[in-house]
């Protein structure tokens, strides 16, 4: 098995913590490890080598941190300018054997439980031996508009639903049958390739020929007049969406997507007064049900609840809890 990691993204929902040149999946927020780590170490167990596909101006981030684990068979695939998830999966296929079975991860998401997604992983394995590609649905606990669903029946995928309006969530949770898309996959790589041919030729065929014209393969450099020239289109949109091939597997495996501040605030630990505190110089009163995050200065926290504050040396977030997504959406301000 091969594992295709994907961390070219930079975590946009997480400024000012998380920025181009030191995004997410690589800040140690848990146990001193970053979210990189744990994704390499976790797959290692499983995977023969990694395809690390990722920004050239973050290799060095991610070979220090490959490196400082000791890790030996990790292979790194460096994109001048993202063309979204496609383009990254369809780059490390076209490095592999037809029947080398692949493993896409992305590189920022939290499983803390290892022992059922070792279990998940193998029922995964022999979906994709037997020519189709697998997908790995969460099980909501909420009707969170932040993800897309995936319909099933059974281990057949009915269809995928882009991220939903709250009263559309609700109903799906009602249902039952739906669950959160992880962005977790497993197929041959023949058997992707195939698919993508067949639904996406454009992208297949100049991410072909960015292969085709690499001059460096330790690490592997696609020039940025050919990274340009493919659809920047998600493995959703390309694939996913159109195959007949899927299938999904339900991972209850203890999954979260660090995506917002809200998504780190649940995943990380509280004190007496539900505060969550990455900081040595805060002092609180009569306050609750913070997230405070900060380095270099001491903040005092004075009668307030449900509210994120970030505190960089160059930026500061204040927000209250449920809309620190907002911050994406004026990025172009930033």
């Amino acid at each position: 098995m091969i594992n295709i990691v994907l961390c070219g993204g930079w975590g946009l929902r997480l400024w000012p913590l998380s920025r181009k040149l030191y995004p997410k999946q690589f800040y140690r927020f848990l146990e001193d490890k970053s979210l990189f780590e744990k994704t390499i170490i976790r797959n290692n167990k499983f995977c023969d080598k990694e395809i690390i596909v990722t920004n050239i101006k973050q290799y060095d981030l991610a070979l220090n941190q490959i490196n400082n684990m000791n890790i030996k068979n990790s292979h790194f695939i460096l994109e001048p300018v993202g063309r979204n998830t496609t383009a990254a999966v369809t780059l490390g296929c076209l490095t592999l054997k037809p029947n080398d079975i692949v493993l896409v991860t992305p590189s920022d998401h939290l499983i803390s439980d290892e022992k059922e997604y070792s279990n998940v992983l193998r029922k995964a394995e022999i979906l994709a031996s037997k020519g189709y590609i697998v997908t790995f649905g969460i099980k909501p606990d909420s009707p969170d508009t932040n993800y897309g669903y995936i319909e099933a029946k059974g281990n057949d995928v009915v269809s995928f639903k882009e991220k939903p309006d709250e009263e559309t969530a609700i109903k799906y949770l009602a249902k039952g049958n739906y669950y959160w898309n992880s962005g977790m996959f497993m197929f041959k790589a023949s058997i992707f390739l195939n698919e993508l041919k067949t639904y996406a030729p454009d992208i297949y065929k100049f991410a072909n020929k960015a292969f085709k014209n690499v001059k460096s393969y330790e690490p592997l450099k696609i020039r940025l007049e050919d990274m340009l020239q493919i659809p920047s289109i998600s493995l959703d949109y390309s694939v996913m969406e159109k195959s007949d091939r899927l299938k999904v597997i339900l991972s209850d495996i203890g999954w979260a997507d660090l995506g917002s501040f809200e998504a780190l605030y649940e995943n990380l630990t509280h004190d007496k007064d539900s505060n969550c505190i990455l900081s040595n110089e805060v002092i609180l009163e009569n306050s609750y049900n913070n997230l405070i995050i900060s380095k270099d200065k001491g903040i005092v926290v004075i009668d307030v609840d449900n509210l994120i504050i970030v505190d960089t040396q160059d930026g500061l977030l204040i927000s209250k809890k449920g809309s620190s997504y907002k911050v994406k959406e004026i990025s172009h301000k930033l």
